[in-house]
Formats: structure tokens, sequence, C-alpha cells
């Protein structure tokens, strides 16, 4: 379903005042990009569902803080990634005792398209599935969503370094993974 601006804005609209057929308009519209994030973090399609619907009220709630600086898919996904790690939290012991290792400057990225298009998609949520919670949450929001390493540390409370070594053990597991393939 494809809109032009016009249209998203009568839809934000009739969401602002809980229109039922404007909340069905844009939950057809986002859910199958919404959920597909949520896939990312999630180890079960049931855990997926949960934090699909936990994300969907959240956007439902604050969609009068939604301003049009950036696309409402956009605006959404991030809620849905907040959303996703918050349930997270709530339902998984997200462990801060990792030692932290020291990183070479070649450890601080890893491009987002080289490791998307390795994996067919498929694939890609097979591997995350088999990642423990902090190894998924940390690559998600680092190789995927691309958000630093200070971000990701403060999404997540914990410490940058420990962030830094989930991420490089989580990115070295993923290597070993596609070389076996």
């Amino acid at each position: 379903m494809t809109v032009n601006k016009s249209e998203l804005g009568k839809i934000v609209n009739g969401c602002l005042n809980n229109c039922r057929k404007s909340q069905q308009q844009l939950y057809d519209l986002l859910a199958p990009k919404l959920f597909a994030v949520c896939k990312r973090y999630a180890y079960s399609t049931e855990e997926a569902e949960d934090m699909f619907m936990e994300g969907f009220m959240n956007i439902f709630k604050s969609i009068g803080s939604y301003r049009s600086e950036s696309s409402l898919e956009t605006w959404a996904h991030s809620v849905m990634v907040h959303a996703a790690i918050d349930h997270i939290r709530m339902n998984h012991q997200l462990r801060n005792d990792l030692p932290v290792e020291e990183l070479s400057e070649s450890d601080d990225v890893w491009d987002n398209e080289s490791v998307i298009s390795a994996l067919e998609a498929k694939q890609m949520l097979a591997l995350l599935d088999q990642m423990s919670d902090n190894a998924r949450v940390v690559f998600n929001l680092r190789a995927v969503e691309g958000y630093s390493f200070v971000e990701v540390a403060q999404m997540l409370d914990k410490k940058e370094g420990t962030v830094r070594t989930i991420y490089m053990r989580a990115r070295k597991w993923l290597m070993e993974r596609l070389k076996e393939k």
C-alpha cells in the first residue's frame, strides 16, 4: 500500500483522533516492515509478535510526537526498535559482566550492506536467532540499525567498552558461520 503525502497526513490526523479506520490504514502501511524489525530482535515468532504489538501500541499512543521532518516510516521504525529493546529488558536478563577487550580501529566499523547482502533475509534471521540476547541486540543496533557504540551503550545502560566487546564477539561469531556456508 503506497500513499501520497496528503493521504498520509489524513491517516496521521485520523490516528490522532483515534479513528479506527485510520489506525488500520497506518497498520496496513507499516506492519510488514516493522514486523521484520521485531523478528531480528526476537528468539521466536511469538516473541516478535509480542514486541510488534507493544511497538504498535506505542506508535498509536505517541503519534502526536511525530513531526514530518523525517518520514513516518523512519519515525515508526525508531519507535519499534525501542519497543523491542524495552521488551528484551523486561523479559530477558541482559548481562553487563563481559570483560572489555582491546579493539583495533578496523573492529569499530562493519559495513551494514556487506553483511546483509552476504545473506538472504531468512538466513540472516536464522543466524540471529542462534545468537545470545546480548549479541543479537547489540549486533542489530550497531550493524543493522546503524547506531554508534555510544548510542547503543546508552540505550542498553551498558558501558561503551562492553558494547564494543559484545559487538566484536557477535561479528566474529557471524563471520565464522558465514565461512561455514
